[in-house]
C-alpha cells in the first residue's frame, strides 16, 4: 500500500467518524437530560458488561483477523480467506460455553455488574446476541485488513443510527431503570444483527474463490490467537471491573446509591465523550495502522515501519498538546453546553493535562500490536489496571469523585510512558524529546498567550459558541506557524528522502 492510498483511508475514516463521534455526543446529552444521569450509569454499566461478554465470546476476533489477516497478505502467495474462516471458527467455539454461562448465571451476574437482579433478563437477551457479534467482529478485521476501510466505516455508520434510532423509537419517557435497560438491549440486538448480515453478504459477493493454501493451519492460528484473545479479555474484564467499583467506592465515601450512579453517569456520559471527542482522528489511524505495520512488519519492510512509528507519535504529539490546552481553556463551558453542570467542567479542566497521555495510548497499541508485542501489550495492560483499581479503592473512598481524577492520571502516565518505550525500542529509535514534545509545548504556549492577550487588547471576552470557535482558529492557526517556522531545513531534506526511498518518489 503506497502513502496515497494510507492517507486517503485516515481522511476517509476521519469525516465518518467525525460525523459519528458529533451525533454520538448530541445523543449522550439528549440521554442525559431525558433519563438523568443515574440511569446514564445504569446504561454504562450495562454496556461496559455487553462489551466484556463479546470480547471473551468472540476471541478479540477484530483484532486478531486484522493483524492475521493482514500477515497472511505479506506473504506472496498467502490466504487471507482461509485466515477469516479460521477467526470464525475460534469465535463459535468461544461463542457457544460462554454465552450458555451467561444465560445460566444472568441473575447473579446482574446483581454484580448491574447492581440489580432486575436486570437479569437483559442479560441473558445479551447472551444470544454474542454470536452475532463475534461474526461481525472478524468480518470488519477483515475488510480493515483488505484496505476496504469504505465497508467498515459505512458499517459504523449504520449501526450507531440503528441503535440510537431504536433507542429514541421507543422512547416513551420512562424513568425505569429496568425499562430503560431493556431498549438498550433491543437496540443492541438491531445495532449488532444487522452489521452482521451486512458484512456477510458483503464478503460472499466479493468473494473470488481462493485455491491458495494458507501459510498457517487451524492449529497454529489458534495458538498465535489465543494471547491476542487473553490481552483482550484482560483488558475487557478489567475495565469492567474497574466501572464496577467506581460506584460501590462512592458508596463508602458517603454518597447514597443514587448519588453514586448519578456521578458515575455524569463522568461516563459526559466527561469521558468530551475528552476522547477530538480523538476521531487518531481512532482512524489506529485501524488503519494495525493492518499496515503487520503488513509491513511481516515482509521485511523496517524503513517502513520507522517512518511510520515516528511520524505517527510526533503528530500525536502535536494534535494532542493543542486539544490539552483547549480543554483545559474552555472546559467549564463545554461542560455546561453538554448539560453536564459545574462538576463536569471541573473534571474536564482537572482531567485535560492527561489528554496527551490518553491520545498516544491510541496510535501506540496499534503500532505495539502491529509488530507482534501482543504479550507487552497484555501485560502493559495487567499493570495500568491495577494501578487504577488500587487507586480507585484507596483513593475514592477518601476523596469521593476527584479520586477518579487520580487513577485515571497515575494509570494513563505509567502505561503510556511504557508503550512509548517499546514502541521506540521495537522500531529502532531514538526518541527525541526535544523535537517530539519540546516544540509542541512552546508552539502552543505561545499560540495561547498571544491569543489571550489580542482578546483582552481588542475583543470582549465571552464564553458563547462563537467565541470559543474563533479563539480556537485563532490559536491553531498561530500554533501550526510557530511549528512550522521551528522545523529545521535538515529535518525536512530527511523527510523528503525517506519518503522516496519508502514510496518511489
Amino acid at each position: 500500500m503506497r502513502r496515497r492510498s494510507v492517507m486517503q483511508d485516515t481522511i476517509y475514516m476521519t469525516v465518518i467518524q467525525f460525523v459519528l463521534e458529533c451525533l454520538a455526543l448530541g445523543f449522550q446529552s439528549w440521554m442525559a437530560r431525558q433519563i438523568g444521569a443515574s440511569s446514564v450509569g445504569i446504561l454504562a454499566l450495562a454496556g461496559s458488561f455487553f462489551n466484556l461478554a463479546a470480547m471473551v465470546a468472540g476471541g478479540n476476533g477484530m483484532l486478531c483477523a486484522s493483524r492475521f489477516v493482514s500477515e497472511e497478505l505479506g506473504h506472496k502467495n498467502g490466504s487471507p480467506g482461509h485466515i477469516l474462516r479460521y477467526g470464525i471458527t475460534f469465535c463459535l467455539l468461544l461463542t457457544l460455553p460462554v454465552g450458555t454461562l451467561v444465560f445460566c448465571f444472568a441473575e447473579p451476574l446482574s446483581g454484580k455488574f448491574l447492581q440489580s437482579v432486575v436486570f437479569a433478563g437483559s442479560v441473558r437477551a445479551m447472551a444470544l446476541l454474542l454470536p452475532f457479534g463475534g461474526i461481525g467482529a472478524c468480518l470488519r478485521g477483515y475488510f480493515n485488513a483488505v484496505c476496504r476501510v469504505s465497508v467498515t466505516a459505512c458499517c459504523d455508520a449504520a449501526e450507531f443510527l440503528l441503535r440510537a434510532g431504536t433507542l429514541i423509537g421507543l422512547w416513551s419517557g420512562t424513568q425505569d431503570p429496568e425499562q430503560i435497560c431493556r431498549y438498550l438491549v433491543y437496540s443492541m440486538a438491531v445495532g449488532t444483527i444487522f452489521p452482521c448480515l451486512f458484512l456477510t453478504v458483503r464478503y460472499f459477493r466479493e468473494q473470488r474463490g481462493e485455491r491458495k493454501k494458507p501459510t498457517i493451519g487451524f492449529g497454529q492460528y489458534v495458538r498465535l490467537a489465543v494471547p491476542v484473545a487473553l490481552g483482550g479479555c484482560l483488558t475487557a474484564g478489567l475495565s469492567t471491573a474497574n466501572d464496577a467499583l467506581i460506584p460501590v467506592t462512592l458508596r463508602q465515601f458517603g454518597d447514597s446509591t443514587s448519588q453514586a450512579l448519578r456521578q458515575f453517569g455524569t463522568f461516563e456520559g459526559v466527561v469521558i465523550p468530551v475528552l476522547f471527542f477530538p480523538s476521531t482522528i487518531l481512532c482512524a489511524l489506529s485501524g488503519i495502522l494495525i493492518p499496515e505495520i503487520a503488513r509491513a512488519n511481516a515482509s521485511g519492510n523496517r524503513e517502513r515501519v520507522q517512518y511510520l512509528t515516528e511520524r505517527v507519535i510526533g503528530l500525536t504529539f502535536v494534535f494532542a498538546v493543542w486539544i490539552s490546552a483547549i480543554l483545559f481553556k474552555f472546559g467549564g463551558e463545554i461542560g455546561r453546553w453538554m448539560d453536564g453542570g459545574a462538576l463536569s467542567g471541573r473534571m474536564i479542566r482537572i482531567l485535560a493535562p492527561v489528554v496527551p497521555f490518553i491520545y498516544l495510548e491510541i496510535v501506540l497499541e496499534a503500532l505495539i500490536k502491529g509488530m507482534g508485542k501482543q504479550n507487552f501489550s497484555s501485560l502493559n495492560y495487567l499493570a495500568e489496571y491495577i494501578i487504577r483499581i488500587c487507586v480507585v479503592l484507596i483513593c475514592i473512598p477518601l476523596f469521593g469523585f476527584y479520586g477518579i481524577v487520580a487513577s485515571y492520571y497515575t494509570s494513563n502516565v505509567f502505561g503510556n510512558c511504557n508503550r512509548l518505550r517499546m514502541a521506540v525500542k521495537t522500531a529502532n529509535l531514538r526518541f527525541r524529546f526535544r523535537k517530539l514534545v519540546g516544540k509542541p509545548l512552546f508552539a502552543v504556549s505561545f499560540a495561547f498567550l498571544t491569543t489571550s492577550l489580542l482578546e483582552k487588547c481588542f475583543f470582549s471576552a465571552s464564553a458563547s459558541v462563537c467565541s470559543v470557535i474563533c479563539y480556537a482558529v485563532c490559536t491553531v492557526v498561530l500554533y501550526g506557524g510557530v511549528l512550522w517556522l521551528l522545523r529545521g531545513r535538515e529535518e525536512a531534506r530527511q523527510r523528503r528522502g525517506k519518503r522516496r526511498v519508502l514510496f518511489g518518489r
